[in-house]
């Protein structure tokens, strides 16, 4: 290598190591000056709960307590769309409206706890009145959309039983057949799988329901087997006797069943919805107070 190369060389080197200074430097200086922006927000906001973030709080706390009314009527559909499919390909078409409708309902189930978890985050939480508030609101309000939730899948588990493989037992089988003992039967159990499939998910009541139901089917399924397994036929005559009787007193149970069931759905819901409003009239009124101090407060500064 020649003198002139050896400079040229050294030159090139001294550029590249120049500019590698420079990106060095200005990634720095980018970096510093993110930092010195986010501290200068920082520093200069002013300390404590603002009259702002108390505002915000309470557009907050209205627009979800209104989001919540949306719930009932938009279960009432579904309920009504689901439980009137008609008989023909009613499978395909049930499961049809339970992805239709309980997409829409898991969509509007995540908007509203997306929208708490976002009033969890307000700096008006700083005051610990407006904490405690806000946590019971969360609370109850979160229980309203896992009440509507559960009232879904409670539905389709009722329909898909009772309302499915269950339904040919009292209107479709004739009583009068010869070979009534012997459907019973064999539609019973595939009711009887039906509830016991139905059951995994429900919350208490509905599970309380079809047991109850089950208990009863079970019963009238057990007495027409005796019929099929009588072996004389003054045996079997009797026995069908005994069946037919026993066959005229299940409404009792299963009306006694369903006006339980009702009454505790009410009483559920009834104390679901009122612990919300409850913990909404809370939070506006500790919202409130507080913006009424900040009133006060700025009444204060201007007569000074």
């Amino acid at each position: 290598m020649t003198d002139s190369q050896a400079v040229s060389s050294g030159t090139e080197q001294a550029r590249a190591k120049g500019r590698r200074n420079v990106i060095i430097v200005v990634v720095v200086a980018l970096v510093a000056a993110a930092l010195g922006i986010g501290a200068w927000w920082y520093f200069s906001r002013p300390a404590g709960v603002q009259r702002a973030d108390v505002v915000r709080l309470d557009k907050e706390r209205s627009i979800v307590d209104n989001s919540m009314n949306l719930y009932d009527p938009l279960v009432q559909e579904f309920t009504a769309r689901y439980t009137n499919v008609s008989k023909g390909d009613a499978q395909e078409e049930q499961d049809a409206v339970l992805k239709r409708e309980g997409d829409l309902l898991q969509r509007e189930s995540a908007a509203n706890m997306a929208k708490l978890d976002r009033m969890a985050e307000s700096p008006a939480l700083q005051d610990p009145a407006v904490s405690d508030a806000f946590g019971k609101f969360k609370e109850k309000y979160g229980a309203v959309v896992a009440y509507n939730d559960q009232r879904i899948i409670n539905t389709a588990s009722i329909t898909r039983s009772v309302g499915g493989p269950c339904g040919p037992l009292h209107t479709e089988l004739n009583l009068q057949s010869d070979n009534y003992s012997a459907e019973y039967v064999k539609v019973a159990d595939a009711c009887l799988k039906a509830i016991a499939e139905a059951k995994d998910g429900t919350d208490a009541e509905t599970n309380k329901l079809l047991t109850a139901v089950e208990g009863v089917i079970k019963g009238q399924r057990d007495k027409q087997q005796e019929v099929l397994d009588a072996d004389e036929d003054l045996v079997r005559i009797a026995k069908r006797t005994l069946a037919a009787a026993a066959m005229l007193g299940i409404n009792e149970p299963l009306n006694k069943a369903r006006t339980e069931y009702e009454a505790a759905v009410k009483e559920k819901s009834t104390k679901v919805v009122a612990d919300a409003n409850a913990a909404n009239q809370e939070l506006e009124k500790v919202l409130k107070s507080r913006l009424e101090q900040f009133e006060a407060a700025s009444g204060d500064g201007d007569q000074s």
